[in-house]
């Protein structure tokens, strides 16, 4: 005898299941979009001050929603290193914010030394920032311009420094017009 799950549970009918459970949780709010207004957040820095979304504002960052735990997001890390190394000299910032439980901020200190991060890290254990920008999983990434719009979001790995990514990041550095490097 087999103890394996029923296919009706697999498949599309999975995925249609989760995305009527997740429409139920998520109420009417639409998830945000490339054009929309990036939700607000609270965090904290690990040397436990207050900062805020508002605090980013004028400037064009890439925020990563990550947590120690998730392979995926440590994988990331060093080539979203890379990306802010690249444009940080031109007011561009990755800014990571974890979601690894409370009385994690030493296990966060220890993984970001020991992968040489230098960007800034913050630590929201709430997961409130999970439910502002609708995410299911992690990683979450979301390129923001200088007015706080969302100009691309990947859910899921992804490769910073993809030429792709980094013709989007010069973009948001260039003024309106100048000629491309």
């Amino acid at each position: 005898m087999s103890h394996s799950s029923p296919a009706i549970l697999r498949g599309p009918l999975a995925a249609a299941v989760l995305a009527l459970f997740a429409a139920g949780c998520l109420g009417d709010r639409p998830a945000p979009e490339v054009g929309s207004v990036a939700p607000p957040f609270e965090a904290m820095t690990l040397e436990g001050d207050a900062v805020a979304s508002a605090d980013l504002a004028g400037a064009p960052y890439m925020l990563n929603i990550w947590a120690t735990w998730c392979a995926p997001c440590r994988e990331e890390m060093p080539a979203l290193q890379q990306l802010h190394d690249a444009y940080d000299d031109r007011g561009f910032q990755v800014v990571g914010v974890s979601v690894d439980d409370s009385g994690s901020r030493d296990l966060i200190e220890s993984f970001t030394e020991e992968a040489g991060i230098t960007f800034p890290v913050y630590h929201e254990p709430s997961w409130e920032i999970m439910d502002a920008y609708l995410l299911l999983g992690l990683p979450g990434t979301f390129l923001i311009d200088r007015e706080g719009l969302i100009v691309r979001k990947w859910t899921g790995p992804f490769q910073p420094m993809e030429e792709e990514v980094q013709e989007d990041v010069r973009a948001l550095l260039d003024p309106v017009g100048a000629p491309q490097p």
